[in-house]
């Protein structure tokens, strides 16, 4: 499968990653996904309600608020993004709780050298995504 996401889109989730440091940082994607393609149209960033530098929780308010307003815009939920003090690979507890959201994405960037990686979880296996970043 392919992510695509603007370039807009990626330098917002950058500067997060970077404004958060050393907390993980942490997001929303929604969009549209057909066969083999996601497109992310909107990001959202949320609270870290965790405030750590090696897990992340979503706001669940603020979630569910987002949600309503993607869903009004006929958007769908797509997945999350969140930061890593390390390698952008998810750690155990991140393909534990991808579990609970299979076939979402997660967009995960290394604060350490903001390289990105994006995976979810098909057949309870995790896959991984080719992310490409567009100009629109």
């Amino acid at each position: 499968m392919i992510l695509r996401i603007t370039r807009e889109q990626n330098r917002l989730l950058l500067k997060e990653t970077r404004k958060r440091w050393p907390e993980e940082a942490c997001g929303l994607l929604f969009g549209d996904v057909s066969g083999k393609e996601a497109v992310v149209k909107k990001v959202v960033m949320v609270r870290n309600v965790l405030e750590s530098p090696t897990n992340f929780q979503v706001d669940p308010e603020e979630f569910l608020k987002e949600l309503s307003k993607a869903e009004k815009e006929g958007m769908q939920f797509i997945g999350f993004f969140h930061s890593h003090p390390a390698a952008p690979q998810p750690s155990p507890t991140d393909v534990r709780y991808m579990r609970l959201w299979p076939g979402d994405i997660w967009l995960v960037i290394s604060s350490v050298d903001y390289s990105m990686k994006a995976y979810r979880i098909v057949d309870d296996e995790l896959a991984g995504l080719h992310v490409e970043i567009t100009d629109e």
